[in-house]
Order: structure tokens, then C-alpha cells, then sequence
């Protein structure tokens, strides 16, 4: 019982601790894409991408692998999860948070719009996804494996196109 209250303590520090230097992790990520790309805008917006998306994928991994991992393994993506919030948190354009100074120089802009592809690969599946598995008309029509294997597909390749259209658009 005391064990594990130190480790939700130590956690909950050590999380508090990230969300204080967001900004710094937020730059040192910009920071060292631009250094791997050389400030190219594809690699840019392909780290924009990158960011926002492993943190939702590795969520839809626990999701989906949770009861086919031990449980160290979900601690493990959890933890990652966690640590990535504040980076992605500090990072997301949203109204009311302005991230020039995160962002500025060669191949910001295109970082900023390989984030919204990212946001859009790994949104619209969590709103999709659960309509169509939930949906006993959809089951019944096509039958639950097919159904899954049907929205497997479809998510992943709506992710590539993601993936290759935030390049293309900058």
C-alpha cells in the first residue's frame, strides 16, 4: 500500500515536473528536427506529424493491446503517453496559445501543418472507430470480423494518406 503511494507520488512529481518545462521539451523536439531535416519543410511537417501522432497511436495501443500485454507493458506505453502530453500540449496551435516563439525559423510553418494532419489522423479514427464497431446494423450486414478487419484497413491507410499528404502540403 505504501509502495504505491510513492510511485503515484513520484509520478504525479515527475509529470507536474514535465508539464513546467513543456516549453523547453516543446523546443528541444522543434529544435532537433530542424537539426535532422536541415530545416527542410517536408521533415518538418513530418515531425509535426510524428509528435502528435505517436502520442494517439501509442494511446490506440493501449487500447487495443491491453489485454494481450502484461501489465508492466501498458505501465510502459502509459508512461511514454504521459510524457509526451506536455510536449504535444505545448505545441498544438489552438486558439489563445501562440507558438511562434516555439516554432520560428526554417520550417515552422510546415511543422505547424504537419501537426493538423497529425491531429486529423489521430482524432477522426477515435470518432469513427467506436461508431462502427458499436453499431449492431453494421455487425449483422458485414459480421464482426469482417467489420474490424474492414475499419483496420480503412484506418490505416486514412493514417498514410495523412502521413504522405503533410509534406505535400507545404
Amino acid at each position: 500500500m505504501a509502495l504505491g503511494a510513492l510511485v503515484w507520488l513520484v509520478g504525479s512529481v515527475a509529470f507536474f515536473m514535465l508539464v513546467a518545462v513543456r516549453e523547453s521539451s516543446a523546443r528541444g523536439w522543434v529544435d532537433g528536427a530542424r537539426s535532422l531535416t536541415g530545416g527542410q519543410r517536408w521533415g518538418m511537417a513530418i515531425a509535426g506529424w510524428l509528435i502528435v501522432f505517436v502520442a494517439f497511436g501509442l494511446a490506440w495501443a493501449l487500447l487495443l493491446l491491453r489485454k494481450r500485454v502484461p501489465r508492466w507493458g501498458l505501465w510502459a506505453v502509459a508512461v511514454v503517453i504521459a510524457a509526451l502530453a506536455p510536449t504535444v500540449q505545448a505545441l498544438f496551435p489552438y486558439e489563445d496559445h501562440y507558438i511562434v516563439h516555439l516554432i520560428s525559423g526554417p520550417g515552422g510553418a510546415a511543422f505547424v501543418t504537419g501537426m493538423r494532419w497529425a491531429a486529423a489522423a489521430a482524432i477522426i479514427p477515435f470518432l469513427v472507430v467506436p461508431f462502427v464497431l458499436l453499431n449492431d446494423k453494421l455487425k449483422d450486414r458485414f459480421g464482426e470480423p469482417e467489420l474490424r478487419r474492414a475499419t483496420t484497413v480503412l484506418v490505416a491507410g486514412f493514417v498514410v494518406i495523412t502521413l504522405i499528404a503533410a509534406p505535400l502540403t507545404v
